[in-house]
């Protein structure tokens, strides 16, 4: 029995010594471990002096989607892009700390830090080296959509511009043609009836008398001339005598009192324009002639039509001004009344005019195309751009406003004429000084039209020159004959309403039409958190102004399908040259770019530090010239030497901003900055229902510490946080181990932020944490974080990830320890762990001893057990050997 006795306790000392020991020494190691963590992060010191805390610096592997097929879109053979796969453009990301503030008996640290990211020329991501930064890229403008909603007051106001462009043109195009003819008409016709007066002094008569006579006697020679090319049809003759004055000097128009007769400026063309003599042209004609009622009303009419049309036509009334040879003289005349604010005096031949002697000059400055655009420069000149009628004097006043020394370049005159047509053309499209105003008798009306009021009339209405429906106003396309709206009611939609689409209500009004709702709206009408919202449809629109389904079935359509979908695009190329799409380097995309929308937006295009954007946040905007991307973040984190102890160790607990110029902390919460309650108010309760999620807070994200056997929360780059799912134990070294971000993007504060579609950018990223569970240290983390641009355009939410997205940015991470400290960790812990625990004796004093107590219980188990062993055979061989 004594031998196997031996045996027994032999094995039972091992298991022992393997079990339960092993366990006691389990737990020390890691109680050691835990302590030394705890000792190594609970003061000042030991976070001041780690450097590479202060200063970390890890790898960044960019991989980016560039559109292959940008010419074939931009020629139009095409809309659908082709993306292909570039990169991995690798960066060293250094990321630099400053500690403001440090609270040991409450565990808590406040630091600020900003990066730096530098281009790795040698670096290797997954086998493949690094391509350039300067690498140019192809792809969406992200900011358009945006760009294109804040910008839909201004581009109304713009269009506006354009439009009333037309008129202005139309305008000039009838001072050429007609208003210059006119004017040499009635000065010619002033001269005749002089001449007949000096007749009459010869033949005796005093001046007076002659000059009393001579009105009427031009008149009966007039007549007898036509009476003479009509054959003779007439056999009698009308009397002048009382309406010779009136239809030579005296006619006014009735709406306006302005002069009408034939020696008056637009007398000729009017007497002519009215059309030949009939029941109604000549009803029209007498009444404004004053000659109406009497027996020799026809002859009379013949009379006056005849001298007025073949004065007018003489001097080149109606025709084409492009073949025209006498431009210089038309164009000085017509320029002169708005240039010199002559009154019209009767005869008077207007010559000061704009006198512009060069041919080619004169014909660039009307009918001129820019070589380097292809639009039109010259005043009467239109072409069409992205589906919208461009007139080159918006062009022109325009570029004169903004670089008057590049207009007189352009159009070779000098700052006095660039002057003389800012007055001439920009009365007529009313952009400077007083609007010119248009005689409405010479199209049968009453009164004047200037630019305004014939924008006003033909948006709501019938267009009043020429009749039918303005392509760019409510009667366009499919909605002619809708609205048939008042000047009034016009103004209120435009300007003067609470819901006038020239100030901040488009951008409300562009919501309602993306989103398919109101605003959350309180009882009393104003937008509030928590308040209703309804379906934005015809009879709300209705409502809203007081106009028919019809009506505002054709507002809704203006504002979405052409000002949104075609003309705020068009201005948005023409101002900025900003298109749908961008090409532009990757440091460019990464780092910093100049948006001079932006800039424009934010008060002053020409200041170069305005306007700046990035995808990522390095110290400065790249290409910038030194240009702050903005105050640099703040954290408080946990230290684990506080309430919670190492349970919270390295875990953020608030975020917020510290100030460059006054050293401020301020918004510091516990949320992500994009995802605070104020960014929710801001954008009436909308914001979470938008981005998708609930998940607002950063408190508990944890750092280079986890938990290996329990879920923890991570921060993604600042655009999301997301709660760890535990994997399977692995072996690492040695080392057992979806949502729209627009409203990040912008950062507006205001509905853009969650308008539909604005920025259609999502945001979704796959990591792999390796937990070491003695230290719960992170040994290995691996990330993609991917950007998905939805193809569907504004107004689209919710995609079918599997077709209605296409990525467009790539962002790979990698971090792991070192092999060196990997061996280091697995022979400081691991190897003093386990079983075999005691076979490490460099562990330290106290382990040390326990380890020279394991080996001595193995070594008397062990010995014990071979004795035991050995005695068992010699007794068995004894039995044996006496049987």
């Amino acid at each position: 029995m004594i031998p196997a006795i031996f045996v027994v306790v032999g094995m039972l000392l091992m298991i022992v010594n393997a079990v339960i020991l092993t366990s006691i020494v389990d737990g020390i190691v890691a109680e050691t471990v835990a302590g030394a963590i705890a000792d190594g992060r609970d003061n000042l010191e030991d976070w001041e002096s780690d450097e590479s805390w202060i200063n970390s610096t890890d790898e960044r592997a960019y991989y980016a989607y560039n559109i292959a097929n940008i010419d074939a879109i931009n020629s139009g053979e095409t809309d659908a892009p082709e993306f292909e796969l570039i990169g991995p453009a690798i960066y060293t990301v250094t990321t630099h700390r400053e500690i403001l503030a440090f609270d040991e008996d409450a565990g808590e640290m406040t630091y600020s830090e900003y990066d730096v990211f530098e281009w790795c020329e040698n670096c290797i991501h997954d086998g493949k080296a690094s391509i350039s930064g300067d690498t140019e890229l192809t792809n969406v403008n992200i900011l358009y959509n945006t760009q294109k909603i804040a910008g839909l007051s201004t581009g109304i106001t713009y269009g506006e511009i354009f439009a009333k462009a037309g008129f202005a043109n139309a305008m000039m195009v009838n001072d050429l043609q007609n208003r210059a003819p006119s004017i040499w008409s009635a000065a010619e016709i002033n001269m005749m009836v002089d001449g007949v007066a000096a007749q009459l002094v010869q033949a005796g008569y005093d001046e007076a008398t002659a000059s009393a006579m001579a009105p009427a006697a031009y008149l009966n020679a007039a007549y007898a001339n036509w009476n003479a090319s009509a054959g003779g049809a007439s056999p009698m003759d009308p009397d002048f005598t009382e309406v010779a004055n009136y239809i030579l000097y005296d006619a006014v128009d009735p709406s306006t009192g302005n002069c009408i007769a034939l020696t008056c400026e637009i007398g000729p063309m009017l007497a002519a324009g009215i059309g030949e003599p009939a029941d109604e042209t000549t009803a029209v004609r007498a009444a404004l002639y004053g000659y109406s009622d009497r027996l020799d009303t026809t002859l009379i009419d013949w009379t006056v039509y005849a001298l007025a049309g073949t004065t007018f036509l003489s001097n080149g009334g109606g025709e084409d001004l492009e073949s025209a040879e006498n431009l210089r003289e038309r164009f000085r005349t017509a320029t002169d009344p708005y240039i010199n604010q002559d009154s019209n005096g009767n005869g008077i031949p207007y010559d000061d005019g704009m006198d512009i002697t060069d041919p080619d000059t004169l014909n660039y400055l009307l009918f001129g195309i820019n070589q380097d655009t292809g639009l039109g420069a010259g005043l009467l000149t239109e072409t069409d751009f992205n589906g919208i009628p461009l007139n080159g004097v918006a062009l022109l006043l325009l570029g004169a406003q903004s670089n008057p020394f590049g207009t007189m370049v352009e159009y070779s005159v000098n700052l006095g004429q660039v002057l003389a047509l800012a007055d001439y053309a920009g009365g007529w499209i009313g952009m400077v000084g007083t609007m010119t105003e248009f005689e409405a008798i010479l199209i049968g009306g009453e009164g004047t039209i200037n630019a305004d009021l014939w924008w006003q009339i033909s948006f709501g209405s019938v267009e009043p020159l020429e009749g039918g429906y303005l392509s760019i106003g409510l009667n366009r396309a499919d909605h002619a004959g809708d609205a048939d709206l008042t000047l009034e009611k016009v103004r209120e939609i435009l300007y003067d309403g609470p819901f006038a689409l020239t100030g901040d209500f488009a951008t409300v009004f562009m919501y309602g039409e993306l989103s398919g709702k109101t605003l959350p709206t309180g009882a009393d009408g104003i937008p509030v958190s928590g308040g209703a919202q309804v379906d934005w449809n015809d009879e709300l629109i209705a409502g809203m102004y007081g106009i028919d389904t019809e009506a505002a079935s054709a507002l809704r359509s203006w504002v979405k399908d052409l000002m949104f979908d075609q003309v705020i695009g068009a201005l948005l190329v023409f101002q900025y040259e900003t298109s749908p799409y961008t090409t532009q380097s990757l440091n460019n995309w990464l780092y910093g770019w100049r948006d001079i929308a932006v800039a424009d937006t934010l008060g002053d295009i020409d200041d170069m530090t305005l306007g700046w954007v990035s995808l990522e946040t390095n110290m400065t905007y790249y290409g910038s010239d030194g240009v702050s991307t903005g105050d640099y973040s703040v954290y408080k984190m946990s230290t684990g030497s506080g309430p919670d102890g190492l349970d919270s160790v390295e875990h953020r607990i608030a975020q917020g901003y510290i100030s460059g110029e006054t050293g401020e902390i301020y918004d510091m919460s516990e949320y992500l900055p994009w995802r605070a309650p104020a960014a929710e108010e801001y954008t009436y309760g909308l914001l979470t229902d938008h981005v998708g999620n609930a998940d607002t807070t950063l408190t508990g994200t944890i750092g280079s510490i986890g938990d290996a056997d329990e879920s923890f929360k991570v921060n993604l780059v600042g655009y999301a946080t997301a709660d760890s799912i535990v994997g399977d134990n692995v072996v690492y070294k040695g080392i057992p181990s979806t949502h729209q971000i627009q409203a990040k993007l912008l950062g507006t504060g205001t509905i853009l932020d969650v308008m539909p579609g604005g920025l259609p950018i999502y945001f979704g990223s796959t990591v792999d944490l390796k937990v070491e569970p003695v230290t719960n240290v992170v040994m290995y983390g691996k990330s993609v974080s991917r950007f998905y641009l939805d193809l569907r355009g504004a107004g689209s939410m919710n995609p079918d990830f599997g077709s209605d997205v296409q990525p467009v940015f790539e962002i790979h991470t990698f971090g792991e320890i070192s092999d060196e400290d990997a061996a280091s960790f697995k022979e400081a812990v691991l190897d003093n762990m386990g079983p075999t625990y005691w076979t490490n004796f460099d562990s330290g004093k106290d382990a040390m001893y326990i380890d020279y107590v394991a080996v001595s219980i193995y070594i008397i188990g062990i010995v014990m057990m071979a004795f035991g062993s050995m005695k068992l055979l010699e007794s068995n061989s004894k039995n044996k050997e006496e049987e």
